[in-house]
């Protein structure tokens, strides 16, 4: 039927239905009202759904849940919400787990203390999709649901044994902002950097990115540096963004100063992501010290290390242009890697004027 369908004489007609002596028509009844969403939000609609959320059958019970769910703030009035702890300790799963959903549509409306501590106990339920929708509700609520015990429980939260629980966790998090960045839950989310889920990876690296100048650490930087090289390219771009507001909240040179070790690390992914991060600072990254690190990664024995090198030189433009750079840029024009080859000469490309002088032209 569609929202299209909701009209007055709908509606009233619906109302009785939902009164009916058969516990399928009054199901029927909240699933159509549900398909319809917030154009059915009327105050005597919500009435009769406070009504069915106490209704002895409990499929009529979950239907009324999800009804109010699909209503979204629309339904957030005081006598919905002052319903809805009731619901979060019902025996059937189905209707605990709706009833957080249809907390979480709320947002902010159902921020109150009742619901807050009814949904404490949700995050420790026996059915892993209620721990998952009492973490929704709890996103959804923002900053107003940081407390102390909710970021506790949602600490717990992220080792639970089902990935979506973490996942949720995560964006639950990360909802809370800077208000959440406390070193215990930053050490959580590193460990949440490394887990096997990709939905996991990149909600911690989004909850990174929130966490403001808290998470400007070595050991942050480092994660993040080989989230650069996730297998999921969902994973590798929030890495890059949590990177990004990292220098735009505390300042380049702290996480300029924390690249400039990876080139002189073991592992190769780690000094390519390095080189990675610092090309898309551009022109931002340039300090004399990371000059010389990049000179350093131009001779490194990967190939990839070096021509991302050379990706970083080229978008710094010719700011980068100092003869010991363009003169390791004209050898690596002559590299065994056709990949290193290229990025060599359009990073001398990029300098102009400066790559033709006498001391460094060559025949390309």
């Amino acid at each position: 039927m569609g929202e299209k369908a909701v009209t007055r004489e709908v509606i009233n007609q619906l109302l009785v239905v939902l009164r009916d002596t058969d516990a399928d028509v009054r199901r029927s009844a909240c699933d159509t009202i549900t398909k319809m969403g917030e154009k059915a939000g009327t105050s005597e609609v919500i009435n009769q759904l406070l009504i069915a959320l106490m209704d002895t059958e409990e499929k009529v019970r979950w239907g009324a849940f999800q009804a109010i769910e699909q209503m979204g703030e629309r339904a957030g009035t005081s006598e919905v919400i002052s319903q809805l702890p009731i619901a979060l300790s019902n025996t059937d799963a189905h209707v605990r787990s709706s009833a957080c959903k249809a907390i979480g549509m709320m947002g902010e409306k159902a921020a109150k203390s009742e619901v807050i501590n009814q949904l404490l106990i949700a995050l420790t339920d026996t059915d892993a999709h209620v721990r998952r929708s009492a973490c929704e509700a709890i996103r959804w609520m923002g900053e107003k649901a940081a407390r102390s015990e909710v970021i506790n429980q949602l600490l717990i939260a992220l080792r639970d044994t089902d990935e979506n629980v973490r996942w949720n966790a995560c964006e639950a998090i990360g909802m809370m902002g800077e208000k959440a960045g406390t070193s215990e839950v930053i050490n959580q989310l590193l460990i949440a950097l490394r887990d096997t889920d990709k939905n996991v990876r990149w909600s911690a690296c989004v909850a990174i990115m929130k966490m403001g100048e808290k998470a400007v650490t070595s050991e942050v930087i480092d994660q993040l540096l080989i989230a650069l090289m996730d297998t999921d390219k969902n994973v590798r771009w929030s890495a890059c963004q949590a990177i990004g507001k990292i220098v735009e909240k505390a300042g380049r040179s702290e996480v300029i100063n924390q690249l400039l070790i990876p080139p002189r690390d073991a592992d190769e992914n780690i000094r390519w992501s390095a080189q990675w991060t610092i090309r898309n600072m551009g022109e931002k990254a340039i300090t004399s010290e990371l000059i010389k690190q990049l000179l350093i990664a131009l001779e490194d024995f990967d190939a990839c290390v070096r021509r991302s090198a050379c990706e970083a030189i080229s978008s710094m433009g010719g700011k980068a242009g100092m003869i010991e750079i363009i003169n390791r840029l004209r050898r690596l024009a002559g590299d065994a890697n056709s990949d290193v080859r290229s990025r060599a000469c359009d990073a001398l490309g990029k300098m102009g004027e400066l790559a033709a002088m006498d001391e460094v032209a060559y025949d390309l």
